[in-house]
């Protein structure tokens, strides 16, 4: 092998996230994917290299994940969410902030039997419920000897997969504190179109909660903002659009601010290659509050694991899984926008 283990870890992260080394001077990402394609088949070019150096692919592919993995829900979910580490065994917990509004403060928890229970708060310590999510890629070894695929397509896929799966805690969670007992109604509006006058309402209550707020939703749901009329076309006056929305609609097909609240649109992806189950559920958006404590607690647990599995049809498949908790500290300082008419 021409690469120690740390090189090959180091180079795995460049070809995953289809980056290129500072030490790899005027290199472009197809040079980073085929120098590690060449030392990936050094390793694991035919089946007895690979029964005798799986673990070491294993473990680059599992720090690879470990250092991706903490970047991509930081970028995606630090905005409105809470995120810690733990080590294995280690007792994952959250500190919440009590005072005056504690009689407000609930807990929507995600179980690892999916059931969602809220109760009230009388600690100042979370205990977050772990489970562990996962997924598999087909190993085609003619296919990676040839150049066809990758090792790195297939740590691209299950990280995919292990983050499709904390976005969908994430939203289930949040709905399931939508019906929560108690939850202030004005927290809450459903339709079946989009009313910019009832954003404006939630976006009023979560402001109260902190310096602004911040419209998170789908790509359908933003979509379906369209552009902010400051006067109503209904009117007798000729409606009023900001040209900044004009231009971002044109540029990327979405507004990036209402009302003076950034607009985060998630990123969209399927459960599968039919392209019909959607990850995220197009009929929701969320207001959080800005500068305040932050409303979902986030947690991974231990390392990611990576292993090989054997089928009866003689193929093989590569296998990750990674433990993760969810959990919904307070409602009277968010809210939910759904419109039913996004199936």
């Amino acid at each position: 092998m021409s690469k120690n283990i740390n090189d090959l870890q180091d180079l795995a992260i460049h070809a995953i996230t289809k980056t290129v080394p500072a030490d790899f001077a005027e290199a472009s990402v197809t040079d980073v994917t085929e120098s590690f394609r060449q030392e990936m088949k050094e390793l694991a070019g035919d089946y007895k290299k690979y029964r005798r150096n799986k673990n070491d692919v294993f473990e680059i592919i599992e720090v690879a994940l470990d250092y991706i993995i903490p970047k991509r829900v930081a970028q995606i979910f630090g905005q409105f969410a809470d995120i810690r580490f733990f080590k294995v065994n280690d007792k994952p917990s959250f500190k919440v902030k009590t005072g005056y509004t504690r009689a407000k403060r609930f807990v929507t928890k995600a179980a690892a039997s999916g059931v969602y229970e809220t109760f009230r708060l009388d600690s100042k310590d979370i205990e977050m419920t772990m489970s562990a999510v996962g997924g598999a890629g087909l190993i085609d070894f003619e296919r990676f000897l040839g150049g066809d695929e990758e090792i790195a397509d297939y740590a691209n896929a299950l990280l995919e997969g292990i983050m499709d799966s904390v976005f969908n805690e994430v939203q289930n969670a949040l709905k399931a504190s939508i019906s929560a007992a108690g939850r202030p109604t004005a927290n809450y509006y459903s339709g079946s179109a989009y009313v910019k006058s009832e954003m404006v309402k939630l976006i009023n209550t979560a402001k109260a909660y902190g310096n602004g707020a911040v419209i998170f939703a789908s790509p359908e749901f933003v979509e379906s903002m369209g552009a902010d009329e400051i006067v109503s076309a209904s009117t007798a006056y000729q409606p009023i659009v900001a040209p900044d929305d004009i231009e971002k609609i044109h540029n990327t097909g979405y507004i990036g601010v209402f009302r003076g609240c950034p607009v985060v649109v998630l990123p969209q992806s399927f459960t599968d290659e039919s392209n019909t189950a959607k990850v995220i559920d197009p009929q929701y958006a969320y207001i959080f509050p800005t500068g305040g404590e932050k409303v979902v607690k986030l947690g991974f647990e231990g390392e990611t694991v990576v292993k090989d599995w054997d089928n009866r049809d003689n193929s093989m498949e590569l296998q990750a899984y990674k433990k993760f908790g969810v959990a919904i500290t307070s409602y009277h300082n968010w809210c939910t926008y759904r419109n039913t008419n996004l199936a």
